[in-house]
């Protein structure tokens, strides 16, 4: 959150010299949004749901600074940014299963596969993977206290995740995890050489136009998509929605819904299995 709003600081910063203008509180108006909007469209060339992130922001802070009677003009609240839906990266039940059982060369890329793989096994933040203590399992079951929200949940670790942590017994931590960007830029090494290569098309929206770019899926994997994978595959495989939301610690399906990827393949599968004269 801190690096988000010294990134808008950044932007607001360079609209300011753009635009040789002073930003001020009494001044931040539908028209300061209209501009302001255009400038991260036009020439930031941010996309859509970019943009929207950032007018969130500020109005995050004017919501703070109207409870601190620090501005009366509420205005602001009626802003509206246009948020699209965004494509959903995860793994599927194939490619998690060759990335699980390949044989690295390197101590590090298995290391780092394998706390990925662990995150695609629990469904469970890469944060709160990170802070994993040995006391914190008792038998099959993970008592995790989620960072997020300082609440415990009950995590049964399944035959996957059992075997990724017996691999790490004889060490003082459970898992051996690195930095979230050392982890990230293995992560992509690891599954392209895993041949995790299919190429994927990501569709961005900038105002009215549809910004396409192609390129290998491995591009994209991140830590992140360990938990989509998770629940998207839970999904597949049949578990009820309201369960996979508990594991994953997800409270609105608001949330939840940004997690869940529905691939072509399924939507035929349904199709036959529902629709067929059969």
């Amino acid at each position: 959150m801190i690096k988000k709003y010294r990134s808008l600081i950044r932007h607001l910063q360079d609209f300011e010299k753009a635009k040789k203008l002073k930003i001020t509180l009494t001044g931040v108006n539908q028209l300061f949004f209209d501009k302001l909007i255009a400038y991260f469209q036009t020439e930031k060339k941010l996309t859509n749901n970019t943009t929207s992130k950032y007018i969130k922001l500020i109005k995050t802070f004017l919501n703070w600074c109207v409870e601190r009677k620090g501005l009366k003009n509420t205005d602001y609240k009626k802003v509206k940014t246009k948020h699209d839906k965004v494509d959903i990266i995860a793994l599927t039940e194939k490619e998690l299963k060759q990335l699980y059982e390949y044989d690295f060369y390197s101590e590090t890329l298995k290391q780092v596969r394998d706390v990925f793989c662990f995150g695609c096994f629990t469904g469970q933040r890469f944060s709160d993977i990170r802070n994993l203590k040995r006391a914190d399992i008792k038998g099959r079951k993970w008592y995790l206290r989620v960072q997020k929200t300082r609440e415990i949940n009950e995590i049964y670790l399944n035959d996957y995740a059992l075997s990724i942590l017996q691999r790490y017994a004889g060490n003082e931590r459970p898992l051996p995890v690195m930095s979230n960007q050392k982890t990230n830029q293995c992560l992509k090494e690891a599954c392209r050489i895993a041949g995790i290569d299919d190429i994927v098309t990501i569709t961005r929206y900038r105002g009215a136009e549809r910004i396409e770019k192609q390129q290998p899926k491995y591009n994209l994997i991140t830590t992140h998509v360990a938990r989509k994978t998770f629940i998207t595959l839970s999904l597949q495989k049949g578990m009820r929605r309201e369960v996979v939301k508990k594991i994953s610690g997800h409270y609105t399906n608001e949330s939840f819904e940004k997690y869940v990827s529905i691939t072509n393949s399924e939507q035929t599968k349904a199709m036959e299995k529902y629709w067929s004269k059969n």
